[in-house]
């Protein structure tokens, strides 16, 4: 057997007439319906609306080819209306039947038949021997645009259609409701997959797609699935509104603040319009359609979608009464069949009659080109709607030591997660009622392997909120939900991912709905990153001291008090990166710190520790890599320092200052500075320092000077009895007339100073 196709608009390279538009596909030969017959007796089993628009002569033929020569067979009439015109039975050329019905099928197919010898259930295999010749209907359409109804219909002993086209030289713009496409019987036993997934399209032109799925294979597979035998399913739909459709189906609902989805395909009065399917089931030839009557599952998982081209749209965020921010998503409803709007209940016999109704089925959604509204469920005969923008619950994560400043890192296999889920808080004029909160899920997987929807996924863990959900037609508060703390479990170090989401009563699922750059969606699951370190970062290279120690006074692997050391070392981290060496800072991620400098203490004598320490961005602390070494006090000098100037000069001239630094002590002065801060009405020139220090018959000048800030600084090494430094400060005179310049120079050393003379002061008054 063969799944159906039918009702849809495909241009193909056709006949003279111009294009093909199929209308249906095969429809398997089957006992009829019990109590159908003749008049209004009859039973239509495929029905589609077209709107065309056609040219001054309109051409048009129904045909089992797109060509426009194939035979018709349909068991037992096609039924034609165009417009305001009363339908007629457009058959001719095949067998006649009571009152003078005429049939679209020839004796060969009606003995065949009746005799059980056709050469096989679909009537495309044996149309060319048992159909009638294609049907010219050129007469019954007019120019310009109109409705044109095409019905399958019986009137009894066998139900059975070939695919059909009609080939024409009009345009279609799309299909109205309602319309009915017939599905092929599904088997209690070893069903075939064409069976468990059969499609209804209503509409599969180019950017006009309307086509509605029904797929039982999951759940076949899953084994929990009940068929009962010979259940043929149909699908029917209705042409909606959607200018007054919120008001009429959604108010007081978790859905009020939607709107139907439209379709370019289906059209009213030439405009887009929305589109409601209805899924009913029979079973053998009992006319009975109503109540749950198609296969059942024990679970969640009969796979129901709806494909369809349409205009673009968006999905804002919406500002809650709550002072919070709630994501937005589309919903495919589904509702009790016979759904007119408003509350609603499922068929108490069916295994969702539990459910609060109307619910949202939808696990997936992407699009355009066409959209595909996807969602699981149980137990059908149900309506369905695609629908959007709908409020999601707003789910808070918070796991333990993980911030998005430290990169979401933890140093534990097992990490603590704390989920808050609120339920939508919105403005609405339609009553926008929101659901209880039912269950949040969450699971966690390595970041490049993260699941996508739809749910159920393998190893994820449920919360149910005990006791959230009402009873059909009852109400309850929509809380917040706030779940135990949660330890979730890794077992290796890595980048993970966090999915999760809440379902309310109304089984409106929190996932994401993206929308790329080119307009394109997408759903996945939100998600929060766990980092997962717990390797010690480590102190690479160092601590290794600048200069190196040496002996001073006697102690060695020392330095003098006050004396410059700076350490050298580096720090290293295999996954969260360093985020702090030594006296270094630095972002997560830093594998590498290279060279650090940093100053080493000398300003107490006695026995000193430099140590490094280092921490990675998931909390884990580096061991400790110390270096010792011993600061000596210098003995203390006694310094002197003897500053000249002129006693006079002219504004705008230079002047020379000469300072003379010794040492009057016996002990060597170390790290001897000269400083001397300009003053106010001179302008430095040059400055020169001069010490004259021999040793193995070779002298040499080790003192320098420079110049920063307004002040001179003149250094040499050391400084004995025998080594004094002379200073020579060249300056230009700016002062006015009658200004007494003072100077004041300063000598000092790494030694304690005793009673020497350290400072100078020479005073020039200015001419």
């Amino acid at each position: 057997m063969h799944s159906l196709t039918a009702v849809c608009i495909v241009t193909t390279a056709a006949s003279a007439s111009g294009q093909a538009i199929q209308l249906f596909g095969p429809v398997n030969v089957r006992t009829s319906t019990q109590g159908t017959g003749y008049g209004e007796s009859a039973n239509t089993f495929n029905s589609t609306i077209l709107n065309l628009s056609c040219p001054a002569s309109p051409q048009g033929k129904i045909s089992s080819s797109s060509d426009g020569t194939g035979n018709v067979l349909v068991d037992n009439f096609i039924s034609l209306g165009v417009g305001e015109a009363s339908p007629v039975d457009i058959c001719q050329g095949g067998t006649v039947e009571g009152d003078g019905q005429q049939n679209c099928f020839n004796s060969t197919y009606k003995d065949e038949a009746s005799n059980g010898t056709l050469p096989s259930p679909d009537p495309d295999n044996f149309v060319s021997t048992g159909g009638v010749p294609a049907i010219d209907i050129s007469s019954y359409l007019s120019s310009g645009t109109s409705q044109v109804q095409i019905n399958l219909t019986d009137t009894g002993g066998y139900l059975a259609s070939s695919t059909l086209y009609l080939v024409t030289n009009c345009s279609s713009s799309g299909v109205s409701g309602p319309g009915l496409v017939t599905g092929n019987p599904i088997p209690s036993s070893n069903p075939t997959s064409q069976q468990l997934a059969q499609n209804y399209t209503f509409n599969s032109a180019n950017n006009q797609q309307v086509q509605f799925t029904y797929d039982l294979t999951v759940a076949q597979n899953a084994g929990t699935l009940s068929i009962p035998n010979q259940s043929t399913p149909s699908t029917g739909d209705t042409l909606l509104n959607p200018a007054n459709f919120s008001s009429k189906y959604l108010a007081g609902t978790s859905f009020a603040t939607a709107s139907c989805l439209l379709h370019t395909g289906e059209t009213q009065n030439g405009s887009p319009a929305c589109k409601l399917y209805t899924l009913t089931c029979q079973i053998g030839s009992n006319p009975s359609q109503a109540g749950a009557l198609c296969p059942t599952s024990q679970q969640r998982n009969e796979v129901f979608q709806e494909v369809f081209d349409g205009p673009g749209f968006t999905l804002p965020d919406i500002s809650g009464t709550n002072g919070l921010t709630y994501h937005q998503g589309v919903a495919f409803i589904e509702a009790n069949e016979k759904w007119v709007g408003g509350s609603c209940s499922f068929d108490s016999a069916s295994g969702i009659a539990n459910l609060l109704c109307p619910q949202n089925i939808l696990t997936s959604f992407s699009g355009p080109g066409a959209y595909r509204s996807g969602g699981s469920g149980q137990s059908p005969n149900s309506d369905f709607i695609t629908v959007a923008p709908v409020p999601e619950d707003l789910t808070t994560v918070k796991v333990a030591g993980a911030t998005q400043q430290n990169g979401y890192w933890v140093n534990t296999h097992s990490p603590t997660v704390n989920f808050v889920s609120t339920p939508p808080a919105v403005a609405s004029s339609n009553n926008f009622v929101p659901a209880p909160i039912e269950s949040l899920t969450y699971g966690i997987s390595p970041a490049s392997s993260v699941p996508q929807p739809p749910a159920p996924i393998a190893g994820d863990t449920p919360l149910p909120n005990t006791g959230a959900c009402p009873a059909p037609g009852g109400s309850a508060p929509a809380n917040v939900f706030t779940p135990p703390a949660q330890s979730v479990s890794v077992s290796t170090d890595g980048q993970y991912l966090l999915h999760y989401y809440a379902q309310d009563c109304a089984g409106t699922q929190e996932l994401k709905f993206s929308q790329d750059g080119s307009g394109n969606w997408s759903t996945t699951f939100y998600t929060y990153p766990i980092n997962v370190d717990t390797v010690a970062p480590v102190v690479a290279t160092g601590p290794t001291l600048s200069p190196a120690p040496s002996t001073n006074y006697g102690v060695a692997n020392s330095y003098l008090v006050g004396q410059t050391v700076t350490a050298n070392y580096s720090c290293t981290d295999d996954r969260s990166g360093v985020v702090k060496c030594g006296t270094s800072t630095f972002a997560p991620g830093t594998l590498s710190t290279g060279n650090l400098s940093s100053p080493v203490s000398t300003s107490t004598a006695g026995s000193q520790t430099f140590t490094v320490t280092a921490q990675d961005a998931a909390g884990n602390t580096a061991t400790p890599v110390s270096v010792t070494y011993q600061v000596v006090q210098a003995p203390p000098v006694n310094l002197s320092i003897l500053k000249v100037a002129p006693a006079t000069v002219k504004q705008n001239a230079q002047m020379t200052y000469v300072l003379t630094a010794g040492n009057l002590g016996k002990q060597t002065a170390e790290a001897v500075v000269v400083t001397d801060p300009l003053p106010v009405g001179v302008t430095y020139v040059k400055a020169t320092a001069q010490q004259l220090v021999c040793s193995n018959g070779k002298c040499s000048n080790p003192a320098s000077c420079s110049f920063a800030s307004k002040t001179v600084t003149c250094t040499t090494p050391s400084m004995t009895l025998l080594t004094p430094m002379l200073v020579e400060i060249v300056v230009s005179v700016q002062a006015s007339s009658g200004t007494k310049i003072k100077n004041t120079a300063t000598v000092t050393s790494a030694n304690p100073e005793g009673n020497g003379y350290p400072q100078s002061t020479a005073t020039t008054t200015v001419k």
